[in-house]
């Protein structure tokens, strides 16, 4: 492209289904600003994808990280072409339009070097159930609603310098780091990202019936004891 686009969308996949990711990368081509789209395949490239409006990075292999590695690869390809913003969408989730354009003003408006909103709720099949209740910008904030300006660039190190075991509370970590680097950031309560919810957790805290084919949460507990067992701060 002649012009690179201010913002990118980093989209990491390993075996997800076509179809999930035709969705993810249509919300993208429909924003309503210009955006980089940067598909980075986890060792299962799937070749289809090379004739996408996007750029295709493939990994030989799969690093079994819940696609940390492919995200820190894909922002440094987009941070070498001149992107002023990097934000992340999971293969299986997509964006509302206005997703990109209102970071990125709020961004430029604040001078804030990490963005953070809330993100909306959707069954496997894509039925929209609720506005997240977790989101709280000291305490969660999930990748797929995370933008890192410039000045916090150098963090995204972090997400292949952690444990093995922290990858499952990658966004835990990640969090904890922007708050620990004094970085200026803000946060936006809009819920612009579609997050489709395919483990149990959030559907008993809600105490609503478990759709088929939604799997049993991880031991997110098990992580959290260990990094604090490894000498780290408690996650807040």
């Amino acid at each position: 492209m002649s012009r690179v686009p201010p913002i990118a969308v980093i989209t990491p996949y390993y075996r997800e289904h076509t179809s999930l990711l035709e969705q993810c990368h249509a919300s993208v081509l429909a924003q309503t600003t210009p955006c980089l789209h940067v598909l980075v395949a986890d060792g299962h490239p799937q070749p289809e994808l090379d004739a996408w409006t996007a750029d295709h990075l493939r990994l030989p292999c799969s690093h079994r990280d819940i696609g940390s590695t492919p995200r820190l690869i894909g922002a440094i390809h987009a941070i070498g072409l001149g992107c002023e913003l990097i934000t992340f969408l999971d293969a299986d989730n997509w964006l509302q339009p206005d997703h990109c354009a209102t970071v990125l003003e709020a961004v430029r408006s604040s001078g804030a070097a990490f963005l953070s909103t809330s993100r909306r709720l959707h069954a496997p099949d894509g039925t929209y159930f609720a506005d997240c209740p977790n989101t709280d910008p000291d305490r969660f904030i999930d990748t797929n609603c995370m933008t890192f300006a410039r000045p916090a660039f150098p963090l995204l190190q972090h997400w292949v310098l952690m444990p093995s075991y922290a990858h499952l509370i990658g966004d835990r970590v990640m969090l904890d780091h922007v708050r620990r680097s004094g970085l200026p950031r803000r946060h936006l309560d809009i819920t612009s990202v579609c997050y489709r919810c395919g483990k149990d957790g959030i559907y008993r805290q809600l105490g609503l019936p478990i759709p088929e084919g939604v799997e049993p949460a991880p031991d997110y507990a098990a992580s959290f004891r260990r990094w604090e067992a490894d000498g780290h701060p408690a996650l807040i």
